[in-house]
């Protein structure tokens, strides 16, 4: 049996993301890597999603207290890319003025705390609604630069796909663990939304204005006001950008 095959059934056994989180640290450290972050970023909106990590706590804080999850390069780039990257090959924005970009902060504040290079491998997949999820996995590198690039050009594959399967085992799992309402199929599938408020978010997701929805429908733009606000609070979102993400990502309307 293979190594490939022995890390698979080794994360395949796992009953716990805890159990995940300790049998994927033994898993990077046999690869050269020190420690990794995996982040559930399906959801744009959300401030604090799914972190599975074995990083410094510090960092987590500093990550989070810091907003990085809005500047961070490397999560941005993995939302619009299948193929994994390191660190150095991210392009960062100039430096204009005294003000620093959030981008090279937070890369700077990565290497405050001895991270030399990085692996982000991104996984992108759909659930049995057809929902598309997005995960990010970041594997800390402290070592030399150097071996960090030698050891790339033995590993990435195997690093790629042990990720494509820890991905959605982690998921799976965490679902499991706080039964999350938005991996249940059978409350989604049942929509809190009427058919009329699914129509003023379709139409507000395809950029037009209350007053051009009205002309649409035929109702008045107040009508189409009180139906946004109606679908904005029963998906708990903020404001109706929120709602209409929200809406397309849980399969209640398409656009």
């Amino acid at each position: 049996m293979s190594v490939l095959e022995d890390d698979l059934n080794a994360l395949e056994a796992c009953g716990s993301v805890a159990g995940i989180r300790e049998v994927f640290q033994r898993i990077i450290e046999d690869y050269g890597f020190s420690s990794f972050g995996f982040m559930d970023a399906s959801h744009p909106w959300e401030d604090n999603p799914l972190l599975v990590s074995t990083h410094s706590t510090a960092w987590i804080d500093t990550y989070r207290a810091e907003n990085f999850i809005s500047t961070d390069p490397c999560l941005a780039l993995s939302r619009r890319t299948n193929l994994p990257f390191h660190w150095g090959s991210v392009p960062l924005p100039t430096v204009i003025g005294k003000r620093k970009p959030g981008a090279i902060k937070t890369m700077e504040a990565a290497r405050d705390f001895g991270v030399n290079e990085g692996l982000t491998i991104p996984v992108h997949y759909n659930d049995g609604l057809g929902r598309r999820y997005t995960s990010v996995c970041a594997l800390f590198w402290k070592d030399s630069a150097d071996c960090f690039y030698a050891n790339l050009k033995h590993n990435s594959v195997q690093l790629h796909v042990i990720l494509l399967y820890l991905a959605q085992k982690i998921v799976d799992l965490y679902a499991v663990e706080i039964r999350a309402r938005t991996r249940n199929f059978g409350e989604l599938h049942a929509s809190p939304l009427t058919d009329r408020e699914k129509e003023v978010l379709k139409w507000a997701g395809m950029g037009k204005t209350s007053d051009e929805t009205a002309v649409i429908l035929n109702v008045s733009s107040k009508t189409v006001e009180a139906h946004i606000k109606s679908a904005t609070i029963k998906l708990g979102a903020n404001n109706k950008t929120q709602a209409t993400v929200q809406a397309v990502y849980r399969g209640l309307i398409d656009i």
